[in-house]
């Protein structure tokens, strides 16, 4: 949301096509960096942990396996996401691990969705 949110004040000067276009790709480029943080997390949880090199493999042979694509799996830019969001971490000798999966949802906390929902079913003051 910050991204997308100085993406608009960096382009405030484009006309209303430039801005979208902008805007467009920022959101594309977010979903990808979201895809791959999801990716990770699950085959760590899976896996239990795992080797910067072997997550990447796993990550990379999932997608392969799953939609019969090839690709360079970002798994770096991923941990460094996950260990700022707090809900990985590294053992003594660098092995990544995961947080359980309620437990990664207690430390991320309330999602938009969930404060949208919130909102509706408070009376109204």
């Amino acid at each position: 949301q910050n991204l997308i949110t100085k993406s608009m004040y960096d382009k405030q000067l484009d006309s209303g096509k430039g801005t979208l276009l902008h805007l467009c790709d920022d959101v594309i480029q977010q979903e990808v960096w979201v895809k791959e943080v999801i990716i990770s997390y699950y085959i760590l949880m899976e896996q239990g942990k795992a080797t910067i090199q072997d997550l990447d493999l796993h990550c990379e042979e999932l997608i392969k396996e799953e939609f019969g694509a090839e690709c360079n799996f970002d798994v770096h830019d991923a941990v460094k996401k996950l260990e700022k969001l707090g809900i990985v971490h590294r053992d003594s000798i660098g092995r990544i691990l995961c947080a359980p999966l309620k437990r990664a949802n207690e430390i991320i906390g309330t999602t938009t969705e969930e404060m949208v929902t919130r909102a509706q079913q408070s009376p109204a003051s």
